[in-house]
């Protein structure tokens, strides 16, 4: 666990991640070389929003890419509503949304070669993958996110000859988003229940107050 941190610390410094990028509740500094791309092709896509319950609200949020063409790599960022926490039994419960989410909804077969479990100050479950498209082979990593309330999908699709330069600054990246905590308006229940109980006990003591206060200024009139 600490190698990869200290991995993505030295990348940090050394200039190979970009400025923070914020957006949509959370954050995170992409690859350097990674840039926003024209919205058009992307706007109300599903692309990357990865779900294991299809009745939740789901929505691609920012799409980057390192460049033009078919060469380039890119990092889509969808954010889904409610938790994540990146459990043993969720992993597995994400890859297979994963794959159906490739194969249902992006008409691609995407190839599962392993799922991993990374810990650290976001846990995260990562699915790499292989693909073909247009006649060229992708590698593909799909990242879940742990988070309260919502959580982020990251999608990164690299030509498979370009994977090994990039992964240490891909993963590096992963290493700095975080989600903003999640702001309600709802007071607990618990929290509800104690307020209660207080507003009653000064309603009580207000009352026996006045029954007091009543009862001597009869006594005094008398």
């Amino acid at each position: 666990m600490l190698l990869p941190v200290l991995t993505g610390v030295w990348l940090s410094l050394s200039g190979a991640l970009g400025t923070e990028l914020r957006r949509d509740g959370y954050s995170f500094r992409p690859p350097d070389t990674f840039r926003m791309t024209r919205w058009e092709r992307y706007a109300g896509s599903h692309a990357g929003a990865v779900s294991e319950d299809g009745a939740r609200t789901r929505s691609l949020s920012a799409a980057l890419a390192d460049g033009e063409g078919p060469d380039a790599a890119t990092f889509l960022i969808a954010v889904v509503d409610g938790g994540f926490s990146a459990s043993p039994s969720e992993r597995d419960a994400f890859s297979t949304a994963v794959v159906q989410h490739f194969q249902r909804e992006l008409d691609v077969a995407l190839t599962p070669e392993r799922v991993d479990r990374v810990g650290g100050p976001v846990p995260r479950v990562e699915l790499l993958g292989t693909l073909r498209e247009a006649g060229q082979v992708r590698t593909v990593l799909v990242t879940g996110l742990a988070s309260e309330g919502r959580h982020a999908v990251v999608t990164v699709s690299v030509p498979a000859d370009r994977w090994e330069a990039m992964a240490p600054r891909v993963r590096a990246s992963l290493e700095t988003f975080r989600m903003d905590a999640p702001v309600t308006g709802v007071i607990s229940k618990r929290l509800a229940g104690a307020l209660a109980g207080t507003l009653a006990g000064a309603l009580l003591v207000s009352y026996a107050a006045w029954r007091r206060r009543r009862q001597g200024e009869g006594t005094a009139s008398a």
